[in-house]
């Protein structure tokens, strides 16, 4: 990781008008703290937080579990939030209220994954994500680049969640992205 950081900020140096970000998706572990230790997510321009793990706990475990993981001060944004694989596994039980009072208060985005067999978070719950001011990262869960054409469908579930480009994160300009990323920083006193 570390060196994929360097790499990151090297060709951030070389490139002009293309700007890379660092950053990682890490597993929250059962006890909600993560699987790479603060020195290095310190590091990140970025970190992504998600369950891959231990979905059988009470709601209450499970959202207390998530919600340790967003109070991490390096955390940017939440991933695939109820774990739902469509027509495969049920959402693990928690409390997405709770989830999203916590995204406020901490400033982490939520992400909508379109991949079609997940479309998570679910668009009746951006309603209440807007008006608690949580902003939104459409993300198309792509392994292979035959993916990135599944923003479409978290397109469609943002307008049907009521979002519009200003609650999109990845809808806003660089500048906008960065300053976001760069008060996420400032407020746990990591500025670059």
């Amino acid at each position: 990781l570390r060196f994929q950081i360097v790499s990151v900020r090297t060709l951030n140096k070389k490139l002009r008008g293309f700007r890379l970000f660092a950053g990682v998706e890490c597993d929250i572990l059962r006890d909600g703290s993560l699987d790479f230790p603060n020195e290095i997510l310190s590091e990140l321009d970025y970190v992504v937080a998600s369950v891959h793990s231990v979905f059988n706990l009470s709601e209450a475990d499970m959202t207390r579990r998530v919600i340790r993981a967003m109070e991490n001060p390096f955390v940017t944004m939440l991933a695939h939030p109820t774990g739902r694989l469509l027509l495969k596994r049920d959402p693990y039980q928690i409390d997405i209220p709770k989830i999203l009072d916590a995204a406020a208060s901490t400033g982490t985005w939520i992400e909508l994954n379109a991949a079609p067999k997940r479309l998570d978070l679910d668009w009746r719950w951006w309603p209440m994500a807007k008006q608690k001011g949580v902003k939104c990262v459409i993300n198309p869960d792509a392994h292979r680049t035959e993916r990135l054409q599944d923003l479409w469908f978290g397109i469609g579930i943002a307008r049907k969640g009521w979002l519009t480009k200003a609650d999109v994160m990845n809808c806003l300009p660089l500048d906008k992205i960065e300053g976001a990323l760069q008060a996420k920083r400032e407020s746990v006193g990591r500025d670059r």
